[in-house]
């Protein structure tokens, strides 16, 4: 029996902060990374490198749409590169909108538990803001000197209710 290796989509890096691929079903995906650094003001010595990872998605999307490993493995490739520079630090915040926040959250999970090579560590918190919760990621690499520092600022961030009264 052979096994194939599966190899991400090809990417097209528009800056250094934007990446987009197409899959083999004409789905157009777009992986950027947003500055979050207004977030942490109360810790500017960490809030410079702070960014929220966003995944656009456009074309034939609305059809069913078949089970795609390579959409994964390429949205985790963009993590990587990003990683390269080893004090960023990721926010992954996800968009309850429609009412799918926890599946946004379970695809993000299965992708990392799945293509994490142990070079990133993640915390999982919950926010509330006006009374919404929302479900979001800290993703920091292993070796960032202010790991413990962004940890505790990222927990402590979640901890407050923002617009309760």
């Amino acid at each position: 029996m052979t096994t194939t290796l599966l190899l991400p989509y090809q990417l097209i890096e528009k800056d250094k902060l934007t990446y987009q691929f197409i899959t083999d079903q004409e789905i157009f995906y777009e992986v950027y990374f947003l500055d979050y650094s207004y977030m942490f003001l109360d810790y500017p010595h960490l809030a410079n490198k702070v960014y929220t990872l966003n995944l656009d998605v456009s074309g034939n999307y609305m059809k069913k749409v078949l089970k795609d490993e390579r959409v994964g493995l390429t949205v985790v490739e963009v993590v990587r590169l990003f990683f390269k520079v080893l004090e960023n630090v990721v926010i992954y915040v996800c968009d309850n909108l429609d009412n799918r926040q926890l599946a946004r959250m379970r695809k993000f999970d299965l992708w990392f538990k799945k293509y994490n090579d142990g070079e990133i560590v993640k915390r999982d918190d919950l926010a509330v803001f006006d009374g919404v919760e929302i479900y979001n990621s800290l993703l920091v690499h292993r070796t960032n000197k202010n790991l413990d520092q962004i940890i505790d600022a990222f927990s402590e961030l979640n901890s407050r209710n923002i617009g309760d009264k």
